[in-house]
Formats: C-alpha cells, sequence, structure tokens
C-alpha cells in the first residue's frame, strides 16, 4: 500500500484556498441536488393534480357546450311550442339545465383544487432556508 501523501492527511483547515473553495463548492453542490431532488418528487404530483384539474375543466366544457347546444334547441322549440304543444320540448330543455348546472359544478371543483399550493414542502424549505440564513448570518 502506499504511503499517504501530504494533502490526504493534512486537516481540512490546512488544506488551502483550492481545498476550501471545492469544499464550498461540494457543499452548495449537494445542497442544490436536495432541492432538486425534492422539486423532482413534488414535480410528480403537481402534474396529477394540474393533470385531474385539466381533466375536470375539460368534462365542464364539453358538458358546457352539450348544454349550450340543448338551450338553444330547446328554445327554438319553445318557440315551436307556442304554435303547437310536444312534450318533449321540456325533456330536452331539462338536459339542458342539467348539463349546464353540471359544468358549473365542475367548475366549482376544479376551481377550489386552484387554491392548493404547489410544492408545498419545497416552499417550506426553501423559507426555513431563507430564515436560516437571516438568523446565522455574521455582520461584516
Amino acid at each position: 500500500m502506499p504511503d499517504a501523501t501530504t494533502e490526504e492527511v493534512r486537516p481540512a483547515k490546512e488544506a488551502g484556498l483550492f481545498g476550501h473553495l471545492s469544499a464550498l463548492l461540494a457543499a452548495k453542490l449537494a445542497y442544490l441536488h436536495a432541492r432538486l431532488e425534492l422539486a423532482g418528487i413534488e414535480s410528480k404530483e403537481a402534474a396529477i393534480h394540474l393533470g385531474i384539474i385539466l381533466g375536470l375543466a375539460i368534462v365542464a366544457l364539453v358538458l358546457l357546450i352539450f348544454g349550450y347546444f340543448f338551450l338553444v334547441i330547446a328554445v327554438a322549440f319553445l318557440i315551436g311550442l307556442a304554435f303547437g304543444g310536444h312534450a318533449w320540448v321540456w325533456v330536452l330543455f331539462g338536459a339542458a339545465v342539467l348539463h349546464l348546472l353540471g359544468a358549473g359544478l365542475l367548475l366549482l371543483i376544479a376551481r377550489t383544487r386552484l387554491g392548493v399550493p404547489l410544492f408545498p414542502i419545497t416552499l417550506a424549505e426553501l423559507k426555513k432556508d431563507q430564515e436560516w440564513l437571516k438568523t446565522n448570518a455574521k455582520p461584516n
């Protein structure tokens, strides 16, 4: 086994400028790696969350379009009802109202889900880091 060199035995405080800078860079990279790993985990959760919101919004839009078409057809046939009567006009009108109510309900659900903050753990960690930096900062 080869003998240890002077630099391998030397403690960190005697490592010199290059040693200190490389240790600082290693610490910064480790910190960045940990934060990016946490952001990656939370981004998966955020993608699922936003996917659900997008799905609800798309279904609400489809129901809104169908409700609009049913409402237009119902109004057209209600005008025709003034000249003669058919019971199916009211069924069509009821379907339009149900579609519009369903679309409104899905939009309300999607709106409440938008209020949930994304990346809560990462933001909490960054706030803790900022507080730590404020309390442990040494005045020059």
